[in-house]
């Protein structure tokens, strides 16, 4: 059955996540601009010296802290550099629109895209540090069992899903002898776990092992969860011995 697209409706049903409320910071308005997580952005408007004044409230900033973001000198001057692409500043932990504008309205939304752009910055450090953590865990890799370490090969798993994932070969370089998961924190555990799970069904003799970031935020209930899909869970310290036990490399 076709869905009628009513142009009323829909600007209605966009309009009412708006939501303003006076409080004690100023006048807090949230607007359908939301992080990568899905909540919504909040922006304060309030006066200041006569003129008014609008920012987020250093609510983007608490959310990298939260993820434990430290906001190094170096990591201000890019959240800065980001929140300039909406006319605004970043600075004392706070985005803030650079001028008083006669367009209030415009000014909001401004600091709410320029407030997201700072706090989806946490997943630009988790893209960086996913691809260190695989870097360091390739070379260790390629010094045990050189190339017999594959970075990315196709296998489709029990489900038909088809997963891209490092492998090590047999010393005969014909069949997969593990699935490799390098895990840099908690935030691919979820991914990790399903594609092991996965694969372990299609491929129930290929070793599955999940090497993660010692200093990294994984809990033992994640360590846990990978281990349920039968794989071997251990940090990139414990890599050497591992697997050159897997890969029987004396």
């Amino acid at each position: 059955m076709a869905i009628e697209l009513d142009a009323t409706d829909i600007e209605q049903a966009v309009r009412s996540l708006v939501t303003v409320e006076q409080t004690n910071f100023g006048v807090e308005v949230s607007l359908p601009v939301v992080y990568g997580d899905g909540e919504m952005v909040t922006v304060v408007v309030e006066r200041a010296g006569g003129e008014l004044l609008v920012h987020d409230g250093g609510f983007s900033a608490m959310r990298l802290v939260a993820a434990g973001v430290a906001l190094s000198k170096g990591v201000g001057a890019r959240l800065d550099e980001f929140a300039h692409r909406y006319r605004c500043t970043f600075a004392d932990g706070r985005v803030t629109a650079l001028r008083a504008s006669d367009d209030l309205p415009l000014t909001v939304c401004l600091v709410a895209n320029a407030a997201r752009a700072v706090g989806d910055y946490v997943y630009e450090l988790r893209r960086q540090a996913d691809f260190d953590f695989r870097g360091a865990v390739f070379d260790k890799l390629r010094e045990i069992v050189g190339d017999r370490i594959r970075e990315s090969e196709e296998f489709r798993g029990k489900s038909g899903r088809l997963w891209r994932v490092p492998i090590i070969l047999d010393p005969a370089r014909a069949h997969p002898l593990s699935f490799v998961a390098p895990l840099a924190n908690r935030s691919g555990v979820p991914q990790g776990f399903a594609m092991l799970y996965d694969l372990g069904r299609a491929y129930p003799n290929v070793e599955r092992d999940v090497v993660y970031d010692e200093t990294s935020d994984l809990r033992d209930e994640d360590r846990a969860l990978l281990s349920s899909a039968e794989a071997r869970v251990f940090g990139l310290m414990e890599t050497q011995v591992r697997f050159r036990e897997i890969a029987g490399v004396a």
